[in-house]
């Protein structure tokens, strides 16, 4: 080893460290060594073994924390379409009408040769916060593309096509829609436009694909609004082998600037569900920058789209009770084929059905055939209706719930709109969740819904406030303390990843979020507000705020 070894590469100092540690403990700086954390202690201490080769820097009393998580996106698949697609979406911009979502339609579509695609992207349930209370129909689409082929999506669920792009997939009045979908018809029996869940598919099947070139720069461009926001780590839900090896290739290129946990969908994929079985690869293959994090499928549809399935029907619609996507046996089979093979299982499920489908298939799998430590996860339970007969489940089998904060935050009102007071009561039941000793985190489910944000997230399990700023559940509210070890340490154990990421100790990967205030001492509602005025990944910086005052880096 040579002598300048013996020095540590980074120091970051004058800082309030909050380590995430067992005891919560804090700090006032950290050396680093590498790439990963080799002290950490008081600003005298740790500045003592800088030399000069060693870059110092002094966070002049800003607040460090472990890179943050989002442990649920849909990263590959939305990055490019974030980048290409006509943003409508009413979260992310003043999109707020049928007539601004056609206006701008309408402008692509006379900017682009005649009989080209135009596809654009809304927010989920943006009806409800639409004065025209509904979505556009294909007669909207018509009016200002009718020589285009034209979709826009509402989210992952809901898909509105115009004439020449549902007569290029050839829906019309005789049209049935596959399995698991749905094509709405109007009074006169003629397509809307409206395709839900895999009737989507019958349109984006014939639609222009992104280029390889494009995927890789998407995970790029929102790789840095992760780091823009102190994430360091997502668990990605991949779909193609395209975006898998996309990734392989970012981080040979050592250009990839984030950490990711790779869910591989198994259902409705391009990626066969024998695959990884055949392959006998396990979750956990991988190293620090990218691994195989389970596989993923889905039970039933999605709650923007009034797909997901419940025993009741939806308030706003009596004769409807959402859609099963994957039966009951084909579910048992693959999860017992995957749980046996030694992977980690993603189920979604987001009505009681679904929640029941997927809580009755993993006890059926892990009874069958014991395995210590499995983390089996079901994404989306925890939002609403975990009830004491579910809950008994979840804690017997050692079930990991990742419920999606941001339901809440953005789409409050929607929710209590289309499945109403009753089966929102006691949701979002984190307090519960984390009483029961289970070690909650939270998912996006970004970005193409809405930003990717964990300290938005943070701040809403703290405040339970709505983006309309109602307070939901006060009762399920959690402290300052369990919200960052909700999307740290908390994140990190649902990953298999606890032993080098998500608390600052020694030995450690260096990825630190250094945020501009305390989080402990802003009001609960304003930590969503709190600017991160630098990111470190792997000891070196990823990311400096343009402003950060006094920052040296």
């Amino acid at each position: 080893m040579s002598v300048t070894a013996l020095s540590p590469d980074l120091v970051l100092t004058n800082a309030t460290v909050l380590t995430a540690d067992a005891g919560d403990s804090q700090a006032e700086a950290v050396a680093v060594w590498g790439g990963t954390i080799g002290a950490v202690g008081s600003a005298r201490d740790i500045e003592a073994l800088a030399d000069g080769r060693t870059k110092k820097i002094d966070l002049k009393g800003r607040c460090v924390l472990p890179g943050l998580t989002d442990p649920h996106v849909h990263f590959a698949d939305g990055g490019a379409s974030m980048m290409h697609r006509i943003d409508c979406r009413d979260f992310y911009s003043n999109v707020r009408s049928i007539a601004q979502i056609c206006e701008k339609i309408g402008e692509q579509a006379r900017a682009q040769a005649s009989g080209t695609w135009v596809v654009a992207h809304g927010s989920p349930m943006q009806d409800f916060r639409m004065p025209d209370g509904r979505f556009p129909n294909r007669h909207d689409l018509d009016a200002v593309a009718p020589d285009h082929p034209t979709v826009i999506n509402f989210g992952a669920h809901i898909t509105i096509a115009n004439s020449r792009a549902l007569e290029a997939a050839g829906i019309n009045s005789m049209s049935s829609a596959p399995a698991g979908g749905a094509i709405e018809f109007d009074d006169d029996g003629a397509p809307t436009g409206k395709l839900v869940e895999r009737a989507q598919y019958m349109v984006r099947n014939i639609m222009p694909t992104y280029s390889y070139e494009q995927m890789k720069a998407g995970v790029m461009f929102a790789a840095e609004r992760c780091l823009a926001r102190g994430i360091t780590n997502i668990h990605d839900i991949v779909t193609n082998h395209e975006s898998i090896r996309a990734y392989q290739e970012l981080v040979a290129e050592e250009r990839l600037p984030i950490r990711v946990s790779l869910l591989i969908r198994v259902i409705e994929a391009q990626i066969k569900k024998e695959s990884l079985l055949n392959l006998g690869i396990k979750t956990g293959f991988g190293n620090d920058w990218l691994r195989i994090g389970g596989v993923k499928m889905s039970i039933d549809g999605g709650i923007t789209g009034h797909v997901a399935k419940f025993y009741e029907p939806y308030v706003d619609d009596p004769c409807h009770e959402g859609l099963i996507r994957i039966e009951q046996d084909e579910l048992d089979e693959t999860v017992e084929a995957y749980h046996r093979a030694g992977h980690r299982v993603c189920i979604h499920a987001i009505g009681d059905v679904a929640m029941d489908m997927a809580l009755h298939s993993l006890e059926k799998a892990i009874t069958a055939d014991p395995r210590a430590d499995h983390r089996h996860r079901v994404e989306h339970l925890g939002n609403w209706l975990v009830n004491d007969e579910r809950m008994d489940v979840i804690v017997r089998n050692g079930i990991l719930p990742v419920p999606n904060i941001p339901f809440m935050h953005y789409i409050w009102d929607s929710l209590l709109a289309c499945i109403g007071d009753e089966r929102l009561e006691g949701s979002f039941n984190v307090r519960d969740m984390l009483d029961a000793g289970l070690q909650i985190t939270s998912g996006s489910d970004g970005p193409a819904y809405w930003p990717l944000d964990s300290l938005r997230d943070l701040g809403t399990a703290v405040s339970r406030r709505t983006w309309t700023g109602k307070t939901v559940g006060a009762d399920q509210a959690v402290s300052v303390r369990e919200a960052i070890r909700m999307f740290t340490i908390n994140a990190a154990y649902n990953a298999f990843e606890e032993k080098i990421k998500g608390s600052i100790e020694t030995g450690k990967l260096a990825d630190f979020a250094v945020l501009a205030e305390n989080p402990y001492e802003v009001a609960p509602e304003n930590i969503k507000d709190i600017p991160v005025d630098m990111t470190v990944v792997n000891g070196k910086v990823a990311f400096m705020r343009d402003g950060a005052d006094g920052l040296d880096a």
